[in-house]
């Protein structure tokens, strides 16, 4: 049985500009896929791409075994969610997510019951004789999920819906938006530059960077195996401590000269804030040590994290629990780490 978007080498430029270029994408039904990125990366020229808002220069899309390539966004199994909402401001709530089936034929009463359900799933049911104008930010995004749900399609893209949110909101949503995904069983593709966000929702993410897909995961591979420098940079706080040679398969630690195994052509070990630790008394035998002294400090709620310079090198230490009090910037520390622990980026 094929994917539900099999998307085989699309490209697209825009004058001298590349926007994609040779991506290749699989997504399953009921998947929840995060497209993940900085600006310009492509992550919205692909997802418009399989809207059909643009059309591709080369390559082919298809939902199961149809080409959807060159079909218009009406032709085609799927609804999107914009960044704006786009709600119709003179129109009532549930007349706005009736909208939908009213244009694929259902008479008013049917689109009305149907308008219902898909308010009901988002919470809004006692909503329905309002207008936009009158809900808040968080509400006129339900709306509009719920209007791009209603005719239950095979495919949802979501087009940054939630970056007008304030942080608080935006959580709330993201919590609320899988659990719809969840019941649904709908196939989701979420475009965000918020890594956070990505985390939190997706299934698997793939992570963009000028036009083509550096890696695609699940949120734990993607954080912890990083494929690229680009990806282990982009997601998290990474440490890269690079390695020397030490013979072969072998790589020697630049930052106290352990040595551990290595393939050929790996440059650096990154090792997460979280996973460097600070040593008091005793030391493991397999825990690889090296002094430092703290830059800066920085404590946000009951998290600490320590800047601190390990000759050329400045590493980030995160600690749960610590008042940050405790090492004032100028105090000597010393650092240990597990070299079976980490994971060897080439480039």
């Amino acid at each position: 049985m094929p994917p539900l978007l099999s998307i085989d080498a699309v490209s697209k430029s825009f004058a001298a500009h590349r926007a994609l270029a040779e991506v290749d994408l699989a997504v399953e039904a009921g998947e929840f896929i995060a497209l993940l990125g900085p600006s310009g990366c492509g992550k919205t020229t692909l997802l418009r791409c399989i809207a059909g808002f643009l059309t591709p220069d080369a390559g082919r899309i298809r939902i199961e075994d149809d080409d959807i390539t060159h079909a218009p966004p009406y032709r085609r199994p799927l609804n999107t969610v914009f960044q704006s909402y786009a709600l119709f401001p003179h129109m009532s709530v549930a007349d706005n997510v009736g909208y939908g089936p009213r244009r694929a034929g259902a008479g008013r009463r049917e689109a009305q019951e149907r308008a219902n359900e898909a308010l009901a799933l988002v919470g809004l049911e006692e909503m329905g004789t309002r207008l936009p104008s009158a809900l808040s930010g968080g509400q006129q995004q339900r709306v509009a999920l719920a209007r791009a749900i209603v005719n239950r399609p095979k495919l949802l893209l979501l087009d940054e819906p939630l970056s007008a949110l304030d942080l608080k909101l935006r959580r709330r949503m993201q919590i609320e938006l899988k659990h719809i995904q969840e019941k649904l069983g709908i196939a989701f593709i979420f475009v965000t530059h918020d890594q956070e966000e990505a985390m939190a929702m997706a299934d698997r993410i793939v992570v963009m960077n000028a036009g083509r897909i550096e890696q695609t995961g699940t949120p734990e591979a993607i954080y912890r195996a990083p494929a690229t420098r680009f990806v282990a940079e982009f997601v998290g706080e990474p440490n890269l401590i690079p390695l020397e040679p030490a013979g072969p398969g072998r790589a020697r630690l630049a930052l106290g000269g352990a040595e551990l195994p290595a393939a050929s052509g790996m440059r650096f070990a990154m090792a997460r804030p979280e996973d460097i630790v600070l040593i008091d008394g005793s030391v493991p035998d397999d825990v690889a040590t090296f002094p430092g002294t703290v830059e800066e400090v920085l404590a946000i709620g009951p998290l600490t994290t320590l800047f601190v310079r390990c000759g050329a090198a400045v590493l980030k230490v995160a600690r749960l629990g610590m008042s940050g009090a405790e090492l004032a910037p100028g105090s000597t520390v010393t650092l240990g780490l597990r070299p079976a622990a980490l994971h060897l980026i080439a480039e």
